[in-house]
């Protein structure tokens, strides 16, 4: 079960032409409490313990790939910057199927506050019916 909280897309569809598109939801670390109920932002995750995962909940039938960044921000209206979590290249459209992970890693100490993904498209999605999920998970 997931906490609304540590969601960033939620069967978003990413329908734009070769062009950046950000995560519908942006997630607070300072919300968000470790085992000890210390505010993440203060210390930032630790030993691996909090992963990001970025999943196709469906296929897209557009567009000839996609990727996918980790950005962070001090503040929540702020400017964001990639992190280097993320794919250096997009994933082919053919690559991918329902359930595909596109992402799946621990996130690193000494992340701002702020967090939200930016996804990349290459080729022209904006027909595409494909949908992706993005959230934090334990672990």
């Amino acid at each position: 079960m997931l906490d609304v909280k540590e969601i960033f897309s939620d069967g978003q569809a990413i329908t734009a032409n070769a062009t950046t598109v950000a995560s519908t939801n942006v997630i607070d670390l300072g919300a968000l409490l470790d085992h000890r109920g210390t505010a993440l932002n203060q210390f930032g995750p630790e030993n691996g313990s909090l992963w990001l995962h970025v999943s196709v909940k469906v296929k897209p039938d557009a567009g000839t790939g996609i990727q996918c960044e980790l950005q962070d921000c001090a503040t929540e209206g702020g400017t964001y910057k990639n992190t280097g979590i993320g794919l250096n290249a997009a994933i082919p459209i053919a690559t991918l199927v329902a359930g595909y992970s596109m992402l799946r890693v621990p996130l690193m100490p000494a992340l701002m506050r702020f967090l939200r993904i930016l996804y990349t498209t290459t080729g022209d999605h904006t027909t595409s019916v494909g949908t992706v999920n993005a959230h934090l998970q334990w672990g």
